[in-house]
């Protein structure tokens, strides 16, 4: 009985160390703000805008939980085209690239979410690709 309670501690202790392994080596998005804003600024247009509720939580369901990857794509990114929660500045691929790029690491998005981002970003004024 006692060997039992060893092992089976031992393997949920083992367990828990690799969850808090994986959580270090693979962050993900994590985002606790409920309201988002939009600042677009290129070329003749500077456009920054707080979005409605529904846009904010349509954002947050799409980027959230996903992993972050340090990477090195061609993609052009900019605060002045991105999506902002509070202190996290969501920078949009400037061209047709399905991927946000968040501090110094990546993450990417399908293309039907690219799109919806793509639309939000229209009904301000936004346009891709700004490049």
């Amino acid at each position: 009985m006692k060997k039992y309670i060893i092992i089976t501690v031992s393997f949920f202790l083992f367990l828990f160390m690799g969850v808090i392994v994986f959580n270090i080596f693979y962050p993900r998005v994590d985002i606790y703000d409920t309201k988002a804003s939009l600042t677009y600024v290129y070329n003749d247009k500077s456009i920054k805008t707080q979005l409605t509720d529904e846009e904010s939580l349509l954002l947050k369901e799409i980027f959230n939980n996903k992993k972050l990857r340090t990477d090195n794509p061609s993609c052009g990114f900019t605060e002045n085209i991105s999506i902002s929660f509070n202190d996290l500045v969501f920078c949009i691929a400037c061209d047709d690239c399905p991927i946000v790029k968040l501090g110094k690491k990546y993450f990417k998005i399908s293309k039907s979410d690219r799109e919806t981002v793509e639309q939000i970003f229209k009904k301000y004024g936004g346009s891709f690709p700004c490049v």
